[in-house]
């Protein structure tokens, strides 16, 4: 049985209990005077370097706003030496849960994986690389939302001697030829994809040579769910997914469920969990139950908005007819590059950035008002795109829920690329503002508080309408 630790003096807080031990630190729920809480993690041994050092670390990172990360609150000092405060998750982690449940079903990992994978791609989109994704830091709600939690500690608290990463999730480059100096974006998707594998096993995966395969383990488990889990743990970085391919391809899985957070539930916790294994009472199953749904439902649904990655999923479907698809022969022209030098001899050039430019607030209302007449506005009917879309306002109509103030922004960032009179391809970015997805009554069930930016291929074809959209592609 473990010694209990003393607790920490931690100026200006108070200690209320311990939440949890790790081989390399310890983690207190603490409180201030004005009851707020906070979660304060303190390393066994004492960091290097000056608290100014820890700070400014802190600082490049510590101004990112995302719902599925938890947000640093600073570095205080305590008796024990400098510690982190984060905002506090009181659902527990993804290991406790597993721990105490066993794996997980597959509609439950799915909300877990893809808003990590949305916070990873934020996180990269800032040159920010996380090193250590694995269970103890995926931190949950008591709503079920799930956020990814010690953002940089590796860094700011574990020494730079010590190897990033915890074993079992870390990447294999990370300990091979070098170590954690060759740490980049692709280590974070291999721990993600481990992540994966342990939800659902109940175990981590073992380095390629000596894996069994997950059909062994999991007969009835898809091939699209083995294809990305394999990708994401292939020795060569270069050939794993990047996030927001990881975030489009597990959110098609299958459909999110909620997750049932009593089994690790401490006592006090477990008291607000909006589900609970005792018998519900029939407004509990009304509207806990479905608060819950709904919630990990939105989580996912935010991962559809990132219109990139279609190709990484398969792109065009090959049975579909040319006249269909857009019109493309067996035998692709050479592409053309049209600039602003040559617009006089292209005038369509200036036409193609008005359609992009009028895409991002028609497919807006399109996914607003939920209705499909309007994809038509700015997508090719039988087209990819216009099927994305439509499977998006389907999947929001039956779970009742819709975006509110949604604003999507979109520009071309580069040339203009003519494969044949009719047809054209842009470098896109697609500014996503704040939003909120709300149910049929106007209750939010998430919310977007930051603007993200994504960028993709966007393919379009010339109509009797104006240019419209084929197909999206990274």
């Amino acid at each position: 049985m473990e010694t209990p630790a003393a607790p920490p003096v931690v100026p200006g807080w108070d200690v209320v209990r311990e939440l949890g031990r790790g081989a390399s630190s310890t983690v207190w729920l603490v409180t201030d005077a004005h009851g707020s809480q906070a979660a304060l993690k303190i390393p066994q041994e004492r960091a290097e370097g000056p608290v100014a050092v820890l700070e400014t670390e802190m600082r490049a990172v510590g101004d990112l706003r995302h719902e599925h990360v938890v947000r640093p609150l600073g570095v205080v000092e305590t008796d024990a030496g400098p510690g982190l405060l984060s905002e506090y998750h009181p659902g527990g982690s993804l290991g406790s849960l597993v721990r105490a449940a066993g794996p997980l079903p597959l509609g439950q990992v799915i909300t877990v994986l893809v808003p990590m994978a949305q916070a990873l791609q934020a996180l990269h989109a800032r040159g920010v690389v996380h090193g250590d994704v694995s269970p103890g830091n995926i931190l949950f709600t008591v709503q079920g939302r799930p956020a990814l939690a010690d953002l940089g500690s590796s860094r700011v608290l574990g020494g730079a001697e010590h190897r990033l990463g915890t074993p079992g999730f870390s990447a294999p480059e990370l300990y091979d030829a070098g170590g954690p100096a060759g740490l980049n974006p692709a280590a974070d998707l291999y721990s993600l994809a481990a992540v994966g594998w342990y939800a659902l096993t109940g175990r981590a995966p073992s380095r390629t040579a000596s894996r069994a395969p997950l059909p062994m383990i999991l007969p009835e488990i898809s091939g699209e769910v083995i294809d990305l889990l394999e990708a994401g743990l292939d020795e060569d970085p270069q050939r794993r997914p990047g996030a927001e391919h990881f975030a489009v391809a597990a959110y098609r899985w299958a459909d999110p469920e909620p997750l049932d957070l009593y089994p690790a539930a401490v006592p006090e916790v477990a008291r607000e969990l909006p589900t609970r294994r005792r018998a519900p009472t029939v407004s509990q199953r009304r509207t806990g139950r479905r608060r819950w749904v709904l919630t990990g439902a939105a989580a996912v649904l935010a991962a559809a908005l990132a219109w990139g990655g279609l190709e990484f999923l398969g792109g065009d479907d090959p049975a579909t007819p040319p006249e269909q698809a857009g019109g493309e022969s067996s035998a692709t022209p050479e592409p053309v590059a049209s600039t602003a030098a040559d617009a006089e001899a292209d005038p369509e050039a200036d036409r193609v950035r008005a359609a992009v430019a009028a895409l991002g607030p028609a497919r807006a209302e399109a996914l607003t008002s939920l209705d499909q007449r309007q994809l038509a506005a700015y997508s090719l009917p039988d087209s990819p795109a216009f099927a994305a879309d439509a499977a998006l306002q389907e999947q929001l109509t039956g779970q009742d829920l819709r975006f509110e103030g949604l604003d999507l922004q979109t520009r071309v960032t580069g040339d203009i690329t003519r494969q044949d009179p009719q047809q054209a391809s842009a470098r896109v970015e697609l500014r996503i503002g704040p939003y909120r997805t709300v149910t049929a009554a106007g209750d939010t069930v998430a919310a977007a508080e930051g603007a993200t930016v994504e960028r993709f291929t966007v393919h379009l074809q010339q109509t009797g309408k104006g240019w419209r959209v084929r197909q999206i592609e990274p």
